[in-house]
């Protein structure tokens, strides 16, 4: 039990109160938010690509992290290149305030269309899924509330969300309830980022073909999208062909593809044998 005793019997009611105020203020600050020496480390590290060239074109504090973002799927078909490139930016993000619970809110349209995130596919973004809490709900409108709910209670480390679509009144709430908290949003769109829009940037997504394994050829290597950032607030949009480490959580520029040899295809034993025999035949 935290305790206020007066040091000395003629203590002033003003100073006792405010004794009661500094210790209800360090019940109520997680300890996580200091350091060692003490210092207030609340302000999060700079939110980056780990790529000079990416980087570059973000505003010079990096990319906001109280702040919504938007990405989309160039076509119907790059809604999953979206939602990847999503969860590998999050890993991106580093807070130092205690908060590691990400909120994913998803219609269950959305759900439908391309199924719900699954742990091992969290697990190979470096995310960690004890650490997910995912909502379905029916609605756009409904699932718009859960993000901004979840942005407002300034527990959470992000909150992403996914919907058809949204209005420009429904972003300017999001972008506040972020800013606010200081608290990021990440919401993926089904419209291909039709409507104006509040958001710091907003991404279009679409899959490239990535270098291959460099343990094994025939194998897929590191993730690769072609980014186009058609709105950045405070930097530039600019077009990026980005891998993506699955190891580190870096980004780097994709290798040119022209020149690029195939990878040999593996021969099925089945086959070698089929062909032994009609050479001896």
């Amino acid at each position: 039990m935290n305790r206020v005793t007066p040091t000395a019997p003629d203590d002033t009611r003003d100073s006792t109160l405010e004794a009661l105020r500094r210790q209800i203020a360090g019940i109520e600050r997680p300890a996580a938010q200091f350091g060692a020496d003490g210092e207030d480390n609340t302000s999060p590290l700079p939110w980056r690509f780990g790529c000079e060239e990416a980087d570059a074109v973000l505003p010079p504090a990096g990319l906001a992290v109280a702040g919504l973002h938007e990405a989309a799927g160039d076509d119907h078909r790059d809604g999953p290149a979206a939602s990847s490139f999503a969860l590998a930016l999050l890993r991106r993000l580093r807070h130092r305030d205690g908060r590691d619970t990400v909120l994913v809110c998803q219609s269950g349209k959305a759900e439908y269309r391309f199924g719900s995130l699954y742990g091992h596919g969290l697990a190979d973004r470096g995310l960690d899924p004890d650490h997910i809490l995912f909502v379905t709900i029916h609605h756009d409108r409904d699932v718009l509330w859960a993000v901004e709910e979840g942005l407002a209670s300034g527990a959470l480390a992000a909150v992403v969300g996914e919907v058809d679509t949204m209005t420009f009144a429904a972003s300017r709430r999001l972008s506040l309830a972020a800013q606010e908290t200081g608290t990021p949003a990440l919401l993926l769109r089904a419209d291909g980022l039709g409507p104006a829009s509040a958001a710091m940037t907003r991404w279009r997504v679409s899959t490239r073909p990535g270098a291959p394994d460099a343990l094994d050829r025939r194998a897929p290597g590191d993730p690769c999208w072609r980014l186009d950032l058609v709105r950045c607030r405070g930097g530039r949009p600019a077009t990026l062909d980005l891998e993506w480490n699955r190891e580190t959580g870096d980004f780097r520029l994709a290798a040119p593809l022209a020149g690029r040899p195939a990878a040999p295809r593996a021969q099925d034993p089945a086959e070698v044998i089929d062909l032994a025999l009609r050479q001896a035949g």
